[in-house]
């Protein structure tokens, strides 16, 4: 009888379940599938009977959308075994430096806190590998080291012996037998001594049965033996309520779904591909141990050794809510196991050294208002669509792939020392409408995250001018009320700007903060913001200088030199006159009609002059010009005067803080030169 319930249990389960909803971009569907979400990929079973083992690729790019939707039946707990590698640990361990990197008050980071870390006084700031010369930062070749694999049954019924073998780059090196049986939830732990070798490296552990499996896809793991070891704290507990559900991994295991995580970082790593990184992040992580315990608080402070060092390069801890300790226990919602956990890798990146760029967005402040409509100058981060401004499931961005390819092979416990690569020098190029220099245009530069010294004696560069600010440590100002960098620009359109003088500092990844336009920026980012108001004919726009720019300019190669161009709405000399009196009016909840005259007459039968249509244009937002700017909405000839606009007709764009429409139309002369912009305001609705 045992059987047969068994039997119509599987069949119940594999008929009965309402499941996922993929829907590709040709237009095909597939109903109660399963899916995987790994960011520039799905994993996709297209049955009860696949779930556990190989899966269909899809790019995200041939995803059009998919909804994750099980019932009750994705539960059920199939009466077998699961044999899963839960983990494989390298000993001896690298030092790290969590927890060891300390700020003054000018953001400077020194190694110290530890007895085996000596105290060098200044000199600490400058020379950091003198801080770590009495600790293990790397394996020499030749070295034996011990890799031990953790082999789990998170099943539901006892596994039988089973083999299994150990490869290094493919290639087996050793295999075995394990001839006991593994209960429910039961452990065994394998051993391989390995001489290590420098390079880039992998090691496998596969566990060979020919027992049926609730999942096949645990029974291997391969990790990067040049990765940054990652250690889990989980408290037993939450271990037990994980094993009554199934993740969206597959299995009824917190294990297999959170190391799922870390080969999701690896994998985005790998498609991180930029002009700073033409073959993606070579770093890796790994997951190296997972600490499972009833005191949670306890084995945290175990993992400090007597030298005062912790010897792990980051990791996640499961802390217990108050209800937990108190013996509640719940499992986390089917939203959230049954989905990837998005926000893990993002954390991750920040035990990696890496820094939020939602820091670098910016809602505006009192100070700096837009000149129409009084709007707050707003700033959304550059190329926000990156995995430490949203929680994934996008790639990491191109300032995070060259920091990582830079520091791959260093300990982990800095963090955002890449604010510190900045080029030697840097410029400001204004062009104006038609892409050509505007000489004598007035630059101000304002800096969040400071104050102007009111006492302070300016000092100047190449005829541009700097002012002090006050250094107290708060790094957390709104942009300056007053600037910071003055100056106008040479007939060439350009503006160098002055190297700022700062307190330097030397990091162990080889950054090192030297005189910078930014002056002494912080390592999360407080001054790495910059409002550049740009005037001429009395006409101030406004531009925000992201650290983010420079940063990567630094790791393109433009260690030297940097150019950032700002376009403006101003006019050439050898524009042809604007149009007049451009208006735009409401027509109803979705159109509006923008109109204007044709330019005056000054010269008779003048080519400059010589109107041969118009350019109608429209911006979003009251973010910096260069964050949203104006985009082209159409070209009319010269007998028109009037334009109807679809305003649901638009670039998706992130428009975070501002939704207001702006107008703005230009004369187009011979070889379509154009005039300035002249602009409009839409009416917000009353």
């Amino acid at each position: 009888m045992k059987r047969w319930t068994i039997v119509l249990t599987l069949i119940a389960i594999t008929l009965g379940a309402n499941a996922d909803t993929l829907e590709l971009t040709d237009g095909t569907v597939l109903r109660d599938c399963f899916i995987r979400d790994e960011g520039v990929r799905l994993l996709v079973w297209e049955n009860m009977q696949q779930v556990g083992g190989p899966a269909r690729e899809y790019p995200r790019s041939a995803v059009k959308s998919f909804k994750v939707e099980r019932d009750d039946s994705w539960d059920a707990r199939p009466n077998l075994p699961d044999l899963t590698v839960t983990f494989i640990e390298l000993n001896p361990k690298l030092a790290g430096l969590h927890g060891r990197v300390h700020y003054d008050q000018w953001g400077r980071p020194k190694i110290a806190g530890a007895p085996i870390l000596p105290d060098l006084g200044e000199e600490s700031y400058l020379k950091p590998e003198q801080l770590v010369r009495q600790l293990k930062l790397k394996y020499q070749p030749g070295e034996p080291v011990t890799l031990t694999a953790h082999v789990k049954n998170v099943g539901f019924a006892t596994a039988e012996p089973f083999e299994y073998v150990w490869l290094i780059d493919g290639k087996e090196v050793s295999r075995g037998r394990h001839r006991g049986r593994l209960g429910e939830m039961q452990e065994a732990t394998f051993t391989l001594r390995w001489n290590w070798q420098e390079g880039f490296h992998h090691v496998t552990f596969r566990v060979v049965t020919s027992q049926r499996e609730i999942a096949t896809i645990n029974n291997e793991v391969t990790d990067p033996l040049w990765g940054w070891g990652f250690f889990y704290i989980v408290n037993n507990k939450r271990l037990q309520v994980w094993h009554t559900f199934r993740s969206a991994y597959g299995t009824f295991c917190f294990e297999d779904y959170y190391r799922w995580h870390i080969h999701i970082m690896n994998l985005l790593f790998e498609h991180a591909i930029f002009p700073a990184s033409p073959e993606g992040i070579k770093a890796r992580v790994r997951l190296d141990r997972i600490i499972v315990t009833d005191d949670v608080d306890k084995a945290v402070q175990s993992l400090v050794a007597q030298d005062g060092i912790a010897y792990h390069q980051g990791g996640w801890i499961w802390r217990d809510s108050p209800e937990e300790k108190a013996g509640k226990w719940e499992p986390p919602t089917k939203e959230w196991r049954q989905n990837t956990e998005w926000s893990l890798p993002h954390e991750l990146g920040h035990q990696l050294g890496l820094t939020d760029w939602y820091a670098l967005d910016y809602a505006g402040h009192e100070h700096h208002k837009m000149p129409d409509n009084g709007d707050l100058v707003a700033h959304f981060m550059t190329h926000p669509v990156t995995m430490m401004h949203w929680h994934g499931p996008q790639v990491w961005s191109e300032a995070d792939a060259g920091y990582l390819n830079m520091t791959w092979d260093k300990p982990r416990g800095h963090f955002g020392d890449h604010y510190f690569a900045i080029p030697a020098e840097n410029f400001l190029r204004i062009v104006d409408v038609n892409g050509k220099p505007v000489a004598g245009a007035k630059v101000e530069i304002y800096q969040r995250g400071c104050v102007v010294d009111p006492s302070g004696q300016p000092g100047e560069e190449a005829g541009v001018k700097y002012y002090p600010v006050v250094e107290d440590g708060n790094f957390d100002y709104p942009v300056s009320k007053d600037p910071v960098i003055v100056g106008e620009t040479d007939a060439d359109g350009m503006l160098r700007l002055p190297n700022r003088p700062v307190k330097e500092v030397r990091t162990l990844n080889g950054f090192h903060r030297r005189p910078n336009p930014f002056g002494n920026i912080n390592v999360v980012g407080g001054r790495g913001l910059m409002l550049a108001k740009v005037t001429k004919y009395d006409r101030p726009c406004y531009y925000w200088l992201e650290i983010t720019d420079f940063i990567t300019a630094w790791f393109r190669g433009q260690k030297d030199r940097f150019v950032m161009t700002l376009k403006t709405p101003y006019r050439s000399v050898d524009s042809p006159l604007p149009p007049r009196n451009v208006k735009v009016e409401r027509i109803d909840e979705h159109h509006v009609k923008v109109t204007w005259e044709k330019p005056q007459t000054i010269r008779e039968t003048q080519y400059l002059d010589r109107a041969i249509g118009y350019r109608l244009y429209r911006r979003v937002s009251s973010d910096g010009l260069n964050d949203r700017p104006w985009f082209p909405v159409a070209t009319v000839g010269p007998d028109t005067f009037e334009w109807v606009v679809d305003l649901r007709q638009r670039p998706e764009d992130i428009y975070w803080f501002s939704q207001v429409n702006r107008f703005a139309v230009s004369t187009l002369g011979e070889l379509s030169v154009e005039s300035e912009l002249v602009e409009t305001l839409l009416p917000q609705k009353p």
